[in-house]
């Protein structure tokens, strides 16, 4: 069966878990890979995992997640947006481009429609 499964610090578990969705707050990149190493043994799904650990995680165990043809993973961007326009649409374009596949391009806009509401 496959599943969502949510891999976060632990402040935030707590919210996913309202959401409905299973989701373990690793308190280190330890106890993150820990947690990834029980998943790629036993589960089926779409793991995401939050940015702060997924930095930190061994690259060993990052290709060995990324070969398996049962468990998936992509990346959930930790704290606020911050950054221009371009840093903010190149980091959503390669969080897609990992999650579907493929490189997204975003159409720019002019600067005179910067400023106008969109509906």
């Amino acid at each position: 069966m496959s599943r969502l499964l949510i891999l976060t610090r632990p402040e935030l578990a707590a919210g996913f878990h309202l959401a409905g969705v299973d989701a373990v707050g690793a308190i280190d990149v330890e106890d993150a890979q820990e947690q990834l190493e029980t998943w790629l043994q036993e589960e089926e799904g779409l793991v995401a995992i939050d940015e702060a650990l997924f930095a930190k995680i061994d690259p060993d165990l990052l290709r060995r997640l990324g070969d398996s043809e049962r468990l998936h993973y992509l990346v959930i961007p930790s704290g606020g947006a911050s950054g221009g326009v371009s840093f903010r649409q190149q980091r959503i374009a390669e969080l897609t481009r990992r999650a579907v596949g493929f490189h997204s391009i975003f159409k720019s806009r002019k600067p005179e429609e910067a400023g106008e509401n969109e509906e």
